[in-house]
Parts: C-alpha cells; structure tokens; sequence
C-alpha cells in the first residue's frame, strides 16, 4: 500500500512539474530566459520526494495481516504397503484364524468411534471362528452399562475372500489386512455406505506380549486406507475395563 501511495504522489508531483515547465517555456519565449532553469527545481523536487517515499515503502514492515503463513493441514503421510513379516496368508479363511485373540491396539480415522470406552467401535475381538460354510464368526466385548458385554457377530463371506458382511454399530464390512496366524491379524470393520469411509481397525495377537515390530507393521498396514488422520490407541499402555 506504501508503494502504490508513493507512486500516485509521484505521478502527481511529475504531472505539476511538467505543467510547470510547459508554462515556464511560454513564458521564457515572452521573456527569452532559458526554459530548463525555470522547470529544474520542480524537476529536482518530483525526484527527491518520489526517492525519500520508495525508501519509506521498502523500509516499512510488514503486519500481522499481510503475512502469508504457509497452510499445511496436520496429516499423517500414507506410507507404502510392505511385506514385512517375509510371508502372506494362505487364505484369510482358513481354521487357522480360529481361537482366542487379544487387542493390542486400535487405530481409526473417526475419533468418535473411539473417544471413550462406551464409543460405537470401542470393541476387543477375544474370539474368530470360522465356519464350514466360509462364514466368520467374530466374538467381542463392550463396556455397556457399567460392565463388559460379549457381542457375537457373523461375518457373511463375499466374493473377496478377505472381506465379510457385517451389521454391528454401524458396520458393515469386516476386512482381513494381513495375518501369520501364529502370532497377529489385523482386522478392520468399515462403515462402506457413507461418503467418507469410517474405519477402525485392530492390531490382534495370540498372547499378550508387546511386540513392536508387529506394531510398526499395524501402522503400515492401515494409514494406506485412507488419506484422513488416524487415530491410534496403543492397548498396551492403557487400562480397558473389557482387555484381557
């Protein structure tokens, strides 16, 4: 704003000067004085001033307001999918995905399916049973009413073998991520009818032992899912009244 004000000064001051010395020409014609010694101190005055306001406009600090901050919405960055563990399952179907597993950590691009202990999704998975008809039998527990509820929901198989049909809490879609079997599943149940998927997904082991090179691998497995924040709770380091 500075140099648009210094300029338009300039250009009045130029513009008087020029009509000073126009006139000052007529006159020396009339007088025969030398045109150019009448119209140099106007000439001199238009410079200096024009000189002294740019130095002003380039010394004048910026405000608060002018100030572009860079705008760089916190994310975290989607990383490749890698295989890791050296191996893939033979079929997320199998009986080995059968028994008793424990959550050890839950991760979610909705924070309010998991911002408290009576949330929608804030489910442990203690129990898979697959069936002969290649159906998924999903065992869970909840905090409702002061206590931990066992909730058992079916998994109906579709075409791709790692997916089932789900209804629970607004689920409806159970996915298979990866697997040895032996060791960790991670599992994740999807809401697919909104615009923007919502997701919670589980980090399943067979004991209770921290591993966290299994952890680092959950957290690549899921942020490649989908471009929102992810909210990670690490199982492990909190107290759940429905964790064993």
């Amino acid at each position: 704003m500075a140099r648009l004000w210094a300029g338009l000064l300039s250009a009045l001051l130029l513009h008087k000067a020029l009509r000073a010395h126009t006139a000052s020409a007529s006159l020396s014609l009339k007088s025969s004085e030398p045109p150019r010694a009448a119209a140099m101190p106007c000439l001199l005055l238009t410079l200096g001033v024009a000189l002294v306001c740019s130095v002003q406009a380039t010394d004048m600090p910026q405000t608060k307001q002018n100030l572009e901050l860079p705008k760089t919405p916190p994310r975290l960055h989607r990383l490749p999918r890698e295989p890791w563990l050296g191996g893939t399952p033979c079929s997320p179907r199998s009986p080995q995905l059968a028994g008793t597993w424990h959550s050890m950590a839950m991760a979610t691009n909705n924070v309010s399916l998991m911002v408290t202990v009576k949330s929608a999704l804030r489910v442990h998975v203690t129990l898979l049973w697959p069936t002969p008809e290649d159906h998924l039998e999903i065992v869970l527990h909840r905090w409702e009413n002061n206590s931990c509820v066992e909730k058992k929901v079916l998994g109906e198989k579709t075409e791709n073998p790692k997916k089932f049909k789900i209804n629970y809490m607004g689920a409806n879609e159970a996915m298979l991520l990866d697997t040895d079997y032996g060791n960790f599943l991670f599992l994740c149940l999807t809401d697919t009818t909104t615009r923007i998927q919502c997701l919670m997904c589980q980090y399943l082991a067979r004991v209770l032992v921290e591993d966290d090179e299994i952890m680092k691998g959950f957290i690549r497995a899921f942020r490649p899912l989908h471009k929102r924040l992810w909210y990670l709770l690490d199982l492990r380091k909190t107290e759940e009244p429905c964790h064993f």
